[in-house]
């Protein structure tokens, strides 16, 4: 009997599985946030208006995945098992990486570029709010990519990720 894959083991599986979660939670995330959240920061970087969809959603994918693969690397080097040890290494990581990019903006002179500027006030106004917020988020999207990579077939989870892209594109321009 083949072992239940895992979203916390580097393969192809689990990039598509995490990508194809991304694809479908991001979007439910862009408008659930906003609805959500009173501070004015936020506002502003999930209005269309203020902040091109395409810099939301990329930035948030990148800026995950480091954080999921350097969790994966980590995990798979001290031989952690089980998913809520990952899960605590995700996390582990996701913090860090928050208090790092603070660290980084922070120190940047104002008018860097317009992104530094917004997460100089973003990080002003929010605060360790901040970090909560992105372990939920960071939270939702594992579970659901796990479920994924256990239970939907590879076609299903490229359609999801084709299906986003497209409909990134359409917003963006």
């Amino acid at each position: 009997m083949a072992a239940t894959p895992s979203i916390f083991r580097l393969s192809p599986s689990s990039l598509l599985g995490w990508t194809a979660a991304y694809s479908i939670w991001e979007p439910i995330s862009y408008f659930l946030i906003r609805a959500l959240s009173g501070a004015r920061t936020v506002g502003e970087y999930y209005d269309p208006r203020r902040t091109p969809v395409a810099v939301v959603f990329f930035g948030d994918f990148i800026y995950s995945t480091f954080i999921l693969l350097v969790a994966q690397a980590l995990g798979a080097g001290v031989g952690l098992q089980g998913m809520w040890k990952n899960l605590g290494m995700f996390l582990g990581v996701q913090w860090t990486s928050d208090y790092l990019w603070y660290l980084l903006v922070s120190a940047l002179p104002k008018g860097t570029s317009r992104y530094v500027d917004f997460f100089q006030r973003y990080t002003r106004e929010v605060g360790v709010g901040a970090l909560v917020g992105d372990s939920l988020y960071g939270i939702v999207w594992l579970a659901l990519a796990q479920g994924l990579v256990s239970f939907a077939p590879v076609w299903t989870q490229l359609a999801a990720i084709v299906l986003f892209m497209f409909g990134t594109l359409v917003v963006s321009y």
